[in-house]
Order: C-alpha cells, then structure tokens, then sequence
C-alpha cells in the first residue's frame, strides 16, 4: 500500500474512532443509575430475567420473572440473549445495574459501526461520517443505547444484516458471508420480532441483483430458509412456554390500529423528541435527494418497512416510544446526505471553506442542543419510590418472603425486592379494584396462596384514601412495618380474616 493511500485510511480510522467515542462517552452518562428512568420497569424485568437466570440456571429457552407467585414463573419472550449476556457478566462481577445498561452501549457501538460502512458503500466517507455523527446524537438513540432493552441489539443486527448481504451479493460463492448474513437476519428477529421487516430492504437488494432469475436460486432460498426457520423455532417454543406456564405471558403483544389522534401522538413524537426537527429536516430533504451507488434505494425500502409497521402496530408505538429505534439509522443516513447537500451549497455559494465548516458547526450544535432538551427529562429518576421499596423489602424480609406489590405494573420494585410476588392484587395487574370488598377478597386470596407482605409505593398509597374499608381492613388485621413518604409496607402474617 503506498503511503499516501496508508495516510489516507489511518485518518478514516482516527475519525472512526472519534466518532465512536463520541457516541459511547453520551451513553456512559449516568451509566451506573439504578433502573428508576423513564423506562423503569422495561429495565427491571430485564434485570428480573437477568438475575433469574445468574441465580436459578442458565438456562436460555426459560427465562423467569417474579411475579408469578411461588410458580417458578417462566413466561414467553423474544430471544432473551441480551439478560443472558448480563448474567454471564454477574459471574466475574455481581449483580449490577451497570452491565445492563453497558451492553446496550455496545450494541449501540456495534450498530454505529455498521451503520458507517453501509452508508459509505452507498453515498462515501464523507456522508458516512456525518451520518454516523448525527446516529450518534439522536435523542432516542442515546436513551435506548444506555437502557437494559433488546431493542438496540436488534437494530445492530439489522444492520449487520444489511452489509453482510450487501457483500454477500457481491461475492456469493463466500460461505462465511452466507453465514453471516444468514445468522444477523435470524438474530434481528429473535431478538426483537419486528425486525423481520429488514426482510423488506434485503428482498430489494437480492431483486437489483438477480431481478426475475431470484426465484431460482437456491443460495437465496437457503438464505431465507436460516433467516425464517430460526425465529419460527424460538417463538414457537416461548409461545408453548407461556401456554405451560403461570402466568402464561408472553412478551409479544398483539399489534393494532389506532385513532388519528394516536398517530398524529407518534408522529410528533418521533419528529421531535426521538429524531429532534434538526434530523427530522434532514431525513426529508435527503430522502429526495439523488441516491448514489448500487442499492440505491435499501434505506428507502427500510424506511417504507418501518413506517409500515408503526401504522399496523399503532397500539405498541403509541405506548412504547423504543418501538421507533429502528428509524433512527435510516433518519440519520437521509439526513447525513441532506447535511453533505446542505454544506457544499453553503460552500458553493460563499466561495468559502470556511464558511462552510462554520456551518457545519452550527448544525451540529443545533441538533446537540435540541437532543439535550429532549433527552435530559427521560433520564430523571421517578422510580427511586419503588427502588427504595424494593431495597426496603429486601431488608426486613426473609428470603422466601411472598410479597404484593401495589405498583401499577412497573416491575423494578419486585426486581430490587429480590423476592417473588404479585403485582397488585391480583396476576394480571390490568385494573384497579371497583371498590373495597374486591380489595380486600383479592387480598385474602393472594394470602392463602402464601402472600406475607404488602407494599404500597408514593404513587399508589392513594388506594388507603379512596378504598376506605380496605384500609380499616388492613390496619385492624395487619402491622405497618415500615413507613414513609415513599412506601409503606404491611406485614400479612397477622391473624386470618374473620369468615
């Protein structure tokens, strides 16, 4: 390699890096922060799975949560690699709160990484570097990729996915780029079921390449075959362990349409606080742009997939903003090209490089300053009630203690508890009781199948104002062992209920 060509690809590394430490060093941020953010209680199952698996066996086909009771509580999920990992990780280190979290920084550096070659094969260095830069800042993209979720595993492996079948393409005797390919596409989808509409941009670039002689091709049927029959396999098997299992639960939910409000909710919402209206500009005016390169259009294709699956799955992104990650990658490829279109203009016009790089400056620092402002509220921690409930219970408990958990739902109060339980006060945790009789008679069920504590947290003590017998119930049949502002916790080994 001559000297010049060496020079030229150690400065395409330096920037690499730089940006990848960028993007890393925003995500390590708070990065030790108990599971009490915005998403608390996506984090506390997974950290229940993770946990459950240190502890119990580490046994992937059955992962366990905690509020099943004394059943074992072995429910259906995507493919739990990701609570896997961090329990592979308690071995050498304990039990904490970090690793989870930093296997989402990682995934994320694995994501940011694919995401810089495929853009280079398409449009160049120089767009790939401010793609990346912009992937990087994307407020829904920081949160995700320091949170305890699947979600930015799977979209590294959609990506991953999209460049080994690229290159697959273009040497289709490699069996180890069949491989590859193959494994990325079926691991997307296990890991996070909507992503089998990566399917979408793939099937594209397998049509560019071989148009009407695809069908008989038997490499790309085998393809589709590893990339299907995998999948199929894992979500057949945790569909018949949720039907085995109490509480017979799976993690995948029924997608549904919703009203025009909920849409024009999602809508706003991925504009301007997923994407910032900075990105969100970009992605319009570089998704008409000229595209360059062979595979032209795969983002477009990825967009239409994505765009298609928010409006049929309207329910789930309505109430699950990490349901849109996936956008930010193609959001940030258009809108890298719109900044590259946006700054040789500037150049163009003004005559002036410098100019042109203050500009770039400028749009930097905007789309900085619009990420902060979305991104810091996401980060306040209005869990701590239930994690110092939890830690509370974990205290004074035994270890087989079975405890009731008055938490809406949000699973970090039982995962710091370390014990089992219930949700609520009943296992489904769907509703709140009509009225004090229903209180007290789910009570006293969960007591005989060997509930011993009740917890109430800040945010549902309001039960002991409006369920008034409820409360006289509990108080002249049961001691408050533990009282404050954010929890109070009540010990159900007092005498039984009269008959």
């Amino acid at each position: 390699m001559k000297t010049s060509e060496k020079s030229l690809h150690s400065i395409e590394t330096v920037r690499l890096l730089t940006l990848l430490a960028t993007g890393v060093g925003i995500r390590l941020i708070n990065i030790a922060q108990p599971y009490v953010d915005a998403w608390s209680w996506k984090n506390g199952t997974n950290g229940m799975i993770a946990e459950n698996f240190y502890r119990n066996g580490f046994n992937i086909f059955y992962p366990q949560i905690n509020w099943a009771g004394p059943a074992p509580g072995f429910i259906g999920t995507e493919f739990p690699i990701v609570p896997f990992i961090a329990a592979s990780l308690y071995v050498p280190f304990g039990v904490q709160d970090w690793i989870g979290r930093a296997i989402a920084v990682a995934s994320f550096a694995l994501s940011q990484i694919f995401l810089y070659f495929l853009v280079k094969e398409y449009s160049g260095e120089r767009r790939a570097c401010l793609a990346t830069a912009i992937y990087a800042l994307a407020p829904l993209g920081i949160f995700a990729g320091r949170t305890f979720i699947p979600d930015t595993l799977s979209v590294a492996f959609s990506l991953m996915a999209l460049y080994f079948f690229r290159r697959w393409l273009e040497r289709p005797h490699s069996f180890v780029l069949f491989l590859f390919a193959s494994l990325a596409t079926a691991l997307a989808s296990m890991v996070k079921l909507p992503a089998i509409l990566i399917g979408v941009p793939l099937l594209y670039m397998a049509w560019e390449n071989y148009g009407t002689l695809l069908l008989r091709r038997r490499d790309i049927w085998a393809f589709a075959a590893i990339s299907l029959i995998l999948p199929i396999a894992w979500y057949s098997h945790s569909w018949i362990v949720s039907a085995s299992y109490f509480p017979h639960q799976h993690a995948a939910e029924t997608p549904e349409l919703v009203d025009l409000h909920g849409y024009e909710v999602i809508l706003q919402r991925i504009a301007v606080s997923n994407l910032t209206p900075v990105v969100t500009a970009g992605m319009l005016v570089g998704l008409f742009l000229p595209p360059l390169g062979t595979y032209r259009w795969t983002f477009h294709w990825w967009l239409a997939a994505v765009c298609f699956y928010i409006f049929i799955a309207g329910n789930l992104n309505l109430r699950h903003p990490w349901y849109q990650l996936p956008i930010v990658p193609v959001a940030a490829a258009f809108a890298g090209i719109a900044f590259a279109f946006t700054l040789d203009q500037v150049r163009e016009i003004t005559a002036s490089k410098i100019i042109g790089r203050v500009a770039g400056v400028v749009l930097f620092v905007a789309l900085g300053a619009f990420s902060f402002w979305y991104v810091k509220p996401l980060y306040f921690s209005w869990a701590t009630p239930l994690w110092r409930a939890g830690n509370e219970v974990n205290r004074i408990t035994p270890s087989n203690a079975l405890v009731v958990f008055v938490d809406g739902g949000d699973a970090s109060a039982l995962y710091y508890a370390r014990r089992k339980g219930w949700h609520a006060l009943d296992a489904s945790y769907w509703g709140n009781p009509k009225n004090s009789a229903q209180a007290i008679s789910a009570l006293e069920e969960l007591r005989k199948q060997g509930a011993s504590h009740l917890v109430f947290t800040r945010f549902t003590a309001w039960w002991l104002d409006i369920y008034k017998d409820f409360e006289k119930h509990l108080d002249t049949r049961y001691r408050r062992i533990s009282q404050t502002n954010d929890y109070i916790i009540f010990d159900l080994s007092g005498a039984a209920p009269e008959a």
